[in-house]
């Protein structure tokens, strides 16, 4: 009998330890999760893409009479390039005629005017017109070929350091006013555009510290700050209510780059 007693009390002391044990290993889980819950609740996440504040539009118009063809494209979409390289080369030829040919009309009603005799007051200012409305067509025509990124017939690349976009022609094609030939976007320039939610959007601060993570590569993290914070907010397709945010980043390293998408991590 005594015997048995010490069995029951011995099973009862082990069942009494393993009791506290679990209790205790869970207190110490449900700590271990509330600690991460409050790291989290440290900063607000969000989802953005880089983008340039500097991006130049290349747009060639040869008038209403003048066509345009591009003859070569020397750079490929997504091409980083310097000043004064080769984009494209295109045939200006009948610009340039166009150009050539009321230089000429020009300078041939100016002779005429010249060697006229006895005229009157009316026709002299009927003819003056008429030369300062033709150097009015040239001066415009001229005006189309006035551009940074022109040399001669050749594009060429007018920013330091700048990466090729939204190239739309291809070589032999009509360059057309209305579509402009390719985007080049200022490297140096680079900022984030952040959408966050409006639920959080009170956490944010214009000047807090923000953690940068590139979908390319998440193990790769970069540092910027909030720049600024839209008053409007942007309804998405999904329905979704969002806060555009601006971001900077301190030191892309070459590697971050316009239409990339990124994580953010902004500190409250």
């Amino acid at each position: 009998m005594k015997k048995s007693k010490i069995i029951l009390t011995a099973i009862i002391i082990g069942t009494l330890v393993t009791a506290v044990g679990c209790g205790s290993s869970k207190s110490n889980t449900q700590g271990t999760k509330e600690t991460t819950k409050k790291v989290a609740n440290n900063y607000v996440e969000a989802s953005g893409v880089i983008k340039s504040h500097n991006t130049e539009n290349i747009v060639i118009d040869g008038g209403a009479q003048a066509v345009i063809k591009v003859n070569s494209i020397n750079v490929k979409e997504g091409q980083k390039v310097k000043k004064g390289d080769k984009l494209l080369e295109l045939d200006l030829s009948q610009l340039n005629y166009q150009i050539t040919a009321k230089e000429k009309a020009v300078e041939a009603d100016k002779d005429l005017k010249n060697d006229a005799q006895n005229q009157t007051n009316n026709q002299k200012n009927a003819q003056d017109a008429k030369i300062a409305a033709e150097q009015a067509e040239v001066d415009a025509l001229k005006s189309l070929l006035n551009k940074g990124y022109l040399n001669g017939s050749n594009v060429v690349s007018d920013m330091d350091n700048a990466v090729v976009t939204d190239l739309g022609y291809k070589k032999g094609d009509v360059v057309s006013a209305q579509q402009k030939i390719l985007s080049l976007q200022d490297l140096g320039s680079l900022y984030i555009d952040a959408k966050v939610g409006e639920e959080f959007i009170k956490d944010v601060q214009a000047g807090k510290a923000v953690t940068i993570i590139p979908t390319s590569n998440p193990s790769a993290k970069y540092t910027g700050k909030v720049v600024s914070i839209s008053n409007a907010a942007v309804t998405e397709q999904n329905g979704e209510t969002n806060i555009p945010v601006e971001i900077s980043i301190d030191n892309s390293d070459g590697k971050l780059l316009p239409n990339y998408n990124v994580d953010v991590q902004i500190q409250k």
